[in-house]
């Protein structure tokens, strides 16, 4: 089996902070975006995997439309877990952009640095020396 890419897929509560949260806060470089009538989606890459963010559509006033979208618990559901260079740089960076980061640095019991922080649907973040 081939695999050329590996993707995480998030349903988002609200598009537009979900997707400011990966594109600005993360600064994660934003590969694609559309709005189809059947919904709008962005994707951003990080590392060698992408991030693909879905939201609903519009209808003709403008209005969301009602989809079902499960809000209920997804910091219990996923984590996206992200290797970097220095956790503390990667940390300061992020710092700079989003002042409230749960927890700080911190060893794990492998001994690895890492830290977290959740993106808008509570998403749980993490970032690890690698």
């Amino acid at each position: 089996m081939e695999i050329q890419q590996a993707r995480i897929v998030l349903r988002a509560k609200d598009f537009d902070r979900t997707t400011q949260f990966y594109g600005e806060t993360l600064a994660l470089p934003r590969l694609s975006s559309w709005e189809r009538e059947e919904g709008r989606g962005a994707t951003f890459l990080a590392g060698a995997m992408v991030i693909e963010v879905l939201g609903r559509t519009r209808d003709e006033l403008g209005d969301l439309r009602d989809e079902v979208y499960d809000y209920e618990g997804p910091e219990q559901k996923m984590m996206v877990a992200l290797q970097v260079p220095s956790a503390q740089k990667s940390y300061e960076e992020l710092q700079f952009r989003q002042k409230n980061i749960p927890g700080g640095l911190r060893r794990d019991v492998d001994g690895s640095l890492l830290f977290e922080t959740h993106d808008p649907d509570g998403v749980k973040i993490q970032f690890r020396e690698s």
